[in-house]
């Protein structure tokens, strides 16, 4: 008889222990919830962010801004190649434009735009008309940029290249300029809130 209330009383302690245990736990794990979520704000706050926009939209307003500043070479599915989880447009000459996706379909219409970016060879003649299309694309990537905004993201990027790091002013995108061995990349990143 001893014997079993001795028992009983340990498996009350352990169960009292685990129940315990377990608030205790939860409580820790919801403090750290609590704080990754209060961070994510802050970073958006900070960041900014743009609603989510599939490839066929921002290739179309891409093309707005082109066509809109007096530019003749639209991004075109006449040149369009889909190779390794990326879409690259033909732009002109060897100008070219391409997209990575948040999750590549190959589907247009289902991929979210996460970068967007002007592909250009050090060496080429039309790194100027390149700038152009990097203007562009900025606009077209967030169209309430002012001109000196758009101006200031390039400034910018072009300051921060050596570091390796990218232009924000707090809009939805960053802008950043990626020196390859042969080849500069005018890249547009889209910042959602998810």
């Amino acid at each position: 008889m001893k014997k079993d209330k001795i028992i009983i009383i340990i498996c009350i302690i352990i169960i009292a222990v685990l129940i315990g245990g377990y608030f205790v736990v939860k409580y820790f794990l919801d403090k750290d919830i609590q704080k990754q979520e209060k961070e994510l704000q802050e970073t958006i706050n900070k960041y900014g962010t743009v609603e989510k926009e599939n490839v066929n939209l921002v290739v179309s307003k891409f093309n707005t801004e082109i066509m809109d500043s007096g530019m003749e070479y639209p991004a075109s599915d006449e040149y369009l190649v889909i190779e390794d989880g990326k879409y690259w447009y033909g732009m002109f000459d060897d100008i070219s434009c391409y997209i990575i996706p948040v999750e590549f379909t190959g589907d247009k219409e289902k991929d979210i735009v996460e970068v967007i970016a002007m592909y250009v060879p050090k060496e080429s003649q039309n790194r100027e008309m390149a700038m152009e299309y990097l203007r562009n694309l900025i606009k077209a990537n967030n169209s309430e940029l002012t001109d000196e905004e758009v101006s200031y993201l390039i400034e910018e990027a072009e300051r921060q290249m050596p570091d390796k790091l990218k232009a924000n002013n707090g809009k939805g995108i960053s802008v950043g300029i990626v020196e390859g061995g042969d080849h500069y990349e005018y890249q547009v990143t889209r910042l959602y809130a998810d």
